[in-house]
């Protein structure tokens, strides 16, 4: 057993015998709200904007993703209709605000009741939050659908991309075992 003692110059802590790494302090708790808040504001224009744009042969059409999401479902592709809406759409949404909950009092130096739950909460749904796996299937339905016809990017893709880039920093940068260091709060 090697105790190390929290040095708040270091970032990154390594066994002293292996020289695995031990612990790494993520970002201050200001960035990661910084990049929640985005991740969330991101969130509210990409549900209305079309995702693209398609014109085969004089027929046009758009979709936006909750659009898509509805096709899946009115096909009778409920389970499917539901998991991507759960895995690629709401659980992002949900853990950025579960962030929210925990750091925005702890950065403003107050602990709340709750944090040990939303904690929990928040670990619990890293394990499903797959918004790379939707865009990637977003992507690859864009693809073929190239050789159909006319297809034009929309603004709601783009606006995609931007939300999970942003929800990909957020959860790689908050080290979830700085909640409980109470110099995470000041740096």
């Amino acid at each position: 057993m090697v105790a190390l003692p929290l040095h708040p110059t270091s970032s990154q802590y390594r066994c002293p015998r292996c020289h695995a790494l031990l612990y790494r302090r993520g970002q201050p708790f200001r960035y990661i709200i910084v990049m929640a808040v985005t991740t969330l504001a991101l969130f509210v224009p990409l549900t209305f904007l079309p995702i693209l744009d398609l014109d085969i042969m004089g027929l046009k059409a758009q979709s936006t993703l909750f659009e898509a999401l509805w096709m899946v479902y009115k096909d009778g592709y409920y389970l499917i209709a539901f998991v991507s809406m759960m895995t690629g759409l709401l659980i992002p949404v949900i853990m950025m605000v579960l962030l929210l909950l925990m750091l925005v009092p702890l950065h403003f130096g107050y602990r709340p009741r709750g944090v040990a739950l939303w904690f929990r909460l928040y670990e619990k749904m890293r394990e499903w939050g797959m918004a790379e796996v939707y865009l990637i299937a977003v992507i690859v339905a864009i693809i073929k659908l190239l050789g159909m016809g006319t297809l034009h990017i929309g603004p709601g893709f783009v606006l995609f991309i931007f939300f999970f880039l942003t929800f990909y920093i957020t959860t790689v940068w908050f080290n979830p075992e700085d909640i409980w260091y109470e110099d995470a709060m000041d740096y």
